[in-house]
């Protein structure tokens, strides 16, 4: 059991905030998009929050959470950009034929996923760095490298499918 000062209670409860935000943002893009692969794709980001706020709430209870450091995103087995221009996310699989097809209000919802996923990224890092106890320290970093794959994920998919080429207008 580790006693966690009042600074590191309050990072972590601020952790736990933005992780269950970002389930329910994410249960909430599951029905409102429009493509199937990418409803795929925040099913799959649900579960992976659901599963750092597991982690976080081990944390607060002064417990080190058990982490399999193995692999990250089990959800996303044999992920592959190859020299086909495939995207392989498990049973997700973009070709160069769906660039430019997309729905503007999954253009939206990507990008504030992409949003997201770059601001929990951001204050996992920076709460990382004021543990004391380098076990939670390392479950942290755990998190910040599934966000790293999480970015990396939804900004390869809005490539795919050649979001980045038009304006967004809000």
């Amino acid at each position: 059991m580790v006693n966690l000062t009042n600074k590191e209670k309050f990072l972590l409860e601020g952790e736990k905030y933005q992780h269950q935000l970002a389930i329910d943002k994410y249960n909430n893009y599951v029905a409102q998009s429009q493509d199937s692969i990418l409803k795929n794709l925040f099913s799959n980001l649900v579960k992976i929050e659901e599963k750092h706020l597991s982690i976080i709430n081990e944390m607060l209870k002064g417990q080190v959470p058990q982490i399999n450091t193995e692999s990250i995103h089990p959800y996303y087995e044999n992920n592959s950009i190859n020299s086909n221009d495939l995207f392989n996310i498990g049973n997700i699989i973009l070709s160069s034929i769906d660039t430019n097809h997309y729905e503007d209000g999954d253009k939206i919802i990507c990008f504030d996923a992409l949003t997201t996923e770059e601001l929990l990224y951001s204050t996992s890092s920076s709460a990382s760095l004021e543990f004391k106890n380098t076990e939670f320290e390392d479950a942290l970093k755990y998190i910040i490298n599934e966000k790293s794959e999480n970015i990396k994920y939804i900004s390869t998919y809005m490539s795919k499918r050649g979001m980045y080429n038009n304006t967004i207008y809000f």
